[in-house]
């Protein structure tokens, strides 16, 4: 199948969604393909993305995170 004919495809098929939640989800991926697109988000070099496992785990040795259960006690005070 054809790139074009797969655009009118899903353009048919958007035209029919009635559900705002899916609306917003791909209203969603349209605004982050735009920023990629211009360049206002750039892809991580693998350097850049060991690096950041490496912040990511030596953050939680270090105890700087905030696990699912304390961000929950921490809410109910809210």
């Amino acid at each position: 199948m054809n790139i074009q004919l797969k655009k009118l495809e899903l353009i048919e098929w958007i035209t029919q969604i009635n559900d705002n939640n899916i609306i917003g989800k791909m209203d969603n991926i349209r605004k982050m393909h735009l920023k990629i697109t211009k360049g206002k988000i750039k892809p991580m070099t693998i350097e850049e993305f060991y690096s950041s496992i490496e912040r990511a785990e030596e953050d939680i040795i270090s105890e700087r995170i905030y696990t699912q259960e304390k961000a929950e006690k921490e809410s109910e005070k809210w």
